[in-house]
């Protein structure tokens, strides 16, 4: 039967601390330890230690006490010689944040200090990617479960061995830091750990599309740009097309194509294809002519094809380049009551900054009218008896983003038509295609 004298310990407080048989033959200095990922909160399966410059590992089942000054192992413990642990894998999916179902029946685990300490971990419930500091277990009946990753500057004092000094300190002083009151961790749980070149090409801790799905895109953008280069495309490859659009959205330009450029053409295209056609256009504009060329012919929806193309067709920093193709444009002859069944059929064509842009049958901007004036019009009348006509702000294609923020700016415009020499309505700037520019994001 294990004996362990304290339930609680640190990672810090249980590696460089003396292996030893029952007979108390000196076995070596442990240094890590060997859990079950495929746990949510991973017990020990065995203990890495070291001895004349050699990895060894005993299993966690031959351990008889376990303390913070020593480990006691049996006498007749087989011992393992590797810096990884042999595990065979059941055939079953797991589901755990650091589990992986594998092909093959046998595995080999890395050791978990390898893996986490001091690496980017992206807490899922915080929100963030930080440094993992020391790791906390508990015992649980005979074992010995992972429970928290401890991040604070506490736990970098306990690590660096400076928490006895800081202790005799504080007694002799009245001195007494508030960071020191409180252990700051978080739960093994929302813990997703980011591979990085130390962890074993065919050791993948698995990242569950599932751990992303409540996070805001903004947030998930956040979480990319703090990470390294490996973790950021090993998060973005578990992402479905759709959340991984969202979230391009949100990213620097220079880390949009970072991340896109070792998707294959299609998959590239399918993530492209949920973006708006604007965002899409900005995107590919920054691609070498060759690798756009290539998506674009992956895009299967025709009519988003050809917005992009149109778009591609401005510069960046022009008003062609801002503008989006997806707005509502009718007819002046069309009826209130025609005007809102488009409305209703076509959802996805709505902007928040909701304006109808009413033309002629020549496609030339003769009016504006808003959602609002629509609704609260009694008759059926048609939209030209009830647009707004007079003094319409517009701009050029070719106008600068500069320009365009003045004009917008000097009378308090949400949005501006974008109209060429002959009048025609070609796109809609909003406010929110300006604000990068605005913020210097750009």
């Amino acid at each position: 039967m294990i004996e362990i004298h304290d339930g609680h310990f640190h990672f810090s407080e249980i590696t460089n601390i003396p292996l030893v048989n029952e007979e108390g033959i000196r076995l070596g200095k442990i240094k890590d330890y060997f859990v079950n990922y495929e746990e949510v909160y991973p017990s020990v399966l065995a203990i890495q230690y070291k001895k004349n410059g050699q990895f060894f590992y005993l299993n966690w089942e031959h351990v008889k006490t376990f303390s913070r000054k020593k480990v006691v192992v049996k006498n007749e413990a087989p011992v393992g010689r590797s810096r990884t642990y042999p595990k065979i894998n059941t055939p079953k999916i797991v589901t755990g944040l650091l589990a992986e179902q594998f092909a093959d029946p046998m595995v080999e685990y890395p050791a978990i200090g390898k893996i986490i300490l001091d690496k980017q971990i992206v807490d899922t419930s915080g929100k963030k990617v930080v440094r993992v500091n020391d790791i906390q277990f508990i015992q649980v009946g005979h074992n010995l479960r992972v429970v928290h990753a401890a991040v604070g500057l506490k736990s970098m004092i306990r690590r660096l061995g400076f928490e006895k000094i800081i202790s005799v300190l504080q007694k002799i002083t009245t001195l007494r830091p508030k960071f020191l009151d409180h252990e700051t961790v978080i739960n093994w749980k929302y813990v997703l750990a980011v591979p990085d070149q130390s962890v074993q090409q065919h050791v993948r801790l698995s990242l569950s599309l599932e751990d992303f799905k409540g996070l805001h895109p903004a947030d998930l953008a956040d979480i990319l740009e703090d990470l390294s280069n490996k973790g950021r495309e090993a998060i973005f490859r578990e992402l479905d097309p759709e959340l991984a659009a969202e979230t391009l959205s949100e990213i620097d330009p220079d880390m949009q194509i970072n991340l896109l450029k070792n998707e294959d053409p299609s998959s590239a295209a399918e993530i492209i294809e949920n973006m708006s056609p604007e965002d899409a256009a900005d995107i590919l504009n920054e691609m070498n002519d060759d690798r756009a060329d290539a998506i674009l012919a992956e895009i299967d929806d025709t009519d988003f094809h050809d917005e992009i193309k149109y778009l591609l067709d401005y510069e960046e920093e022009s008003a062609g380049g801002l503008m989006t193709p997806n707005f509502f444009s009718f007819n002046s002859k069309l009826t209130k009551e025609e005007s809102l069944q488009l409305i209703r059929n076509n959802p996805d064509e709505a902007h928040h900054n909701g304006d109808i842009f009413i033309t002629d049958d020549n496609g030339k901007l003769i009016g504006i009218c808003s959602f609002l004036d629509l609704l609260i019009t009694s008759e059926n009348l048609a939209l030209e008896q009830i647009m707004h006509k007079d003094d319409i702000k517009s701009v050029a294609p070719s106008e600068h983003y500069g320009e365009v923020i003045d004009i917008m700016n000097k009378y308090n415009l949400v949005n501006i038509p974008v109209i060429d020499q002959e009048e025609k309505l070609l796109g809609v700037v909003f406010i929110d295609e300006l604000l990068p520019w605005i913020l210097n994001e750009k």
